[in-house]
């Protein structure tokens, strides 16, 4: 799950429908994926720091920012990189903004090689007599760019938050504009949208997992020694060194979506320095491929009824006045896209299929704002055409009219990211039957996810091996926060990060869409600030309403 570029915002626009575009860059890969159908699934002054204000907690009391110049736990042979000099400038001679640049260790078995070069962006505290320290944030993907997230701290924080904290955003090894590793061609990428992500005979299944694996393997020839660093432990440990650069002894962090993902390794990794932690819109490393599917079906489905239910009392509807009919209304349109496209006036893309659809109707779901879109697309879907919906798709991941993609997309991330961090779980009869079951019971569902292969068997190195055990021990309170129907990262994920967590404190918002703060809730938004700012932690299992 994922799309492009924060909109440009003018002066006075309301936060939430920004901020809902800007938490659709926490694309979760396994979502970005089903569009294949192929998811197995120089440092600070000191002086600029306050001292930490007192915990006013419930049961449990989050820790101040530490005072700075405390050491971190590393290896002596990083040391260079741990003390390097991080100096900022005027980004682009223009805004308070400052940007910067530290160095990491490609491979931290070998610091003395290669290196990539990460970029920074900082948004000063507003106030500095109130400021704490610093809050490094990813808005997800993997592949989002933090420095973009950064940009529009105004629009996604609260005025509280910025008064309290320079914000920093950058982006992760690899991605962006930090020595991003352009591994995909735009032939590639429009593969990933061509191929039927739900074939019904052998040699349509044949030809999907063929043309993943020669991408896969193209990836990995093309990238070379650096895609292969590219893990989500190995941007936490450049989170570890980012901390220490700017002179915080804990890490602050706001992740959204795979930002979760992050936070929680980083915890997971260096739990004696996590300060104050927000996890927004989670999923667990410790999740299994059948508690994935689980969590991914319940997601879908209740955020596709949240649709069906805002649609069918419309009277103009694309699926009709009846509830109990709209389902399967959406299931035929989606199998006649399969079997005849639909036409589109884009040059190079004239018919477009079942994978650029379902794309576009999974992102969507995203958030309510898109439902009007959704609704429109779909109807124009119905008379064979397509441009609505393949308008929405193509500005999620960044193709432009001519067929090229963005160099920063998400995309050229994705097989890099997720053959590191995605476990290969074998292909068990078990695990077959589990999903076929599942797509027999959820045949919308099974549109939107087609099937559940494995990109990575051409990936020159192995996948994660989940914990499978208690995440964080002896970690600071992390919040972990979610809405009850997200289609992206579901809340069955974010409450099992919370459990696995050995200082989760978990808030549910009763809402829709992926992104819980600031998109809404004056609960959430209230728990997470006094949280950030005062040390407040809220009781564990917070419902907002």
């Amino acid at each position: 799950m994922l799309t492009g570029p924060p909109p440009t915002t003018p002066a006075g626009s309301a936060r939430r429908p920004v901020v809902a575009s800007l938490v659709v860059l926490g694309l979760v890969l396994v979502t970005a994926l089903t569009v294949w159908g192929l998811s197995g699934r120089g440092a600070t002054n000191p002086s600029t720091t306050a001292a930490a204000p007192a915990v006013t907690s419930g049961s449990t009391g989050a820790p101040g920012p530490a005072a700075p110049g405390a050491p971190g736990d590393h290896d002596a042979a990083l040391d260079a990189f741990y003390t390097q000099s991080l100096s900022w400038s005027a980004c682009d001679g223009q805004t308070s903004d400052l940007c910067g640049t530290a160095e990491v260790p490609v491979d931290y078995a070998r610091p003395t090689g290669d290196r990539f070069g990460l970029a920074l962006r900082k948004v000063p505290a507003s106030d500095p007599a109130k400021r704490l320290g610093t809050l490094f944030i990813n808005p997800g993907g993997p592949g989002g760019s933090g420095l973009e997230y950064a940009q529009y701290a105004q629009f996604v924080f609260s005025d509280e938050i910025r008064a309290h904290y320079d914000i920093v955003g950058f982006d992760p090894r690899g991605i962006g504009e930090s020595d991003p590793v352009g591994c995909l061609t735009d032939a590639d990428m429009d593969l990933l949208f061509a191929d039927d992500p739900t074939p019904d005979t052998a040699a349509e299944r044949a030809k999907l997992l063929a043309d993943a694996d020669a991408v896969t393997a193209r990836c990995a020839a093309s990238g070379g020694e650096r895609a292969l660093h590219m893990s989500t432990a190995e941007v936490a440990r450049d989170l570890d060194v980012l901390r220490s650069l700017v002179g915080d002894a804990r890490l602050n962090f706001f992740g959204v979506s795979y930002g979760t993902f992050l936070g929680a390794t980083y915890a997971d990794l260096f739990p004696a320095t996590v300060g104050r932690f927000v996890l927004d819109s989670a999923l667990s490393p410790n999740q299994t491929e059948t508690q994935e599917m689980t969590y991914d079906i319940q997601g879908f489905e209740s955020s596709i009824d949240a649709f069906i239910d805002w649609c069918v009392a419309r009277s103009d509807c694309a699926l009709g006045r009846d509830r109990a009919a709209a389902r399967g209304e959406l299931v035929d349109l989606l199998d006649r896209v399969e079997r005849t496209g639909l036409k589109t006036a884009k040059p190079g893309l004239t018919t477009i299929g079942e994978g650029w659809a379902s794309f576009a109707v999974f992102m969507c779901l995203y958030s309510d704002q898109s439902w009007p879109t959704l609704n429109e697309g779909l109807a124009q879907a119905r008379t064979g055409q397509g441009d609505i919906l393949l308008a929405r798709a193509m500005s999620v991941v960044e193709r432009s009219a001519t067929g090229r993609y963005a160099p920063s997309t998400y995309l050229q991330a994705m097989i890099p990211v997720r053959c590191a961090d995605w476990p290969r779980t074998p292909d068990t009869p078990a695990l077959s039957a589990a999903r076929a079951t599942a797509q027999r019971e959820h045949p919308l569902w099974a549109r939107m996810t087609g099937l559940l292969y494995d990109t990575c068997r051409t990936w020159p190195a192995a996948g994660r091996t989940p914990k499978g055990a208690t995440l964080a021990t002896g970690a600071a309170p992390i919040l972990v926060i979610g809405n009850l129907r997200d289609p992206a990262t579901p809340i069955g994920g974010t409450k099992q990060l919370a459990a696995d967590l050995d200082s989760g404190v978990l808030v549910t918002s009763d809402h829709d869409g992926h992104g819980t703060y600031l998109t809404g809730s004056s609960c959430v938004d209230g728990a997470v600030d006094a949280y950030l700012t005062a040390g407040t932690v809220p009781r564990d299992g917070l419902a907002c309403r």
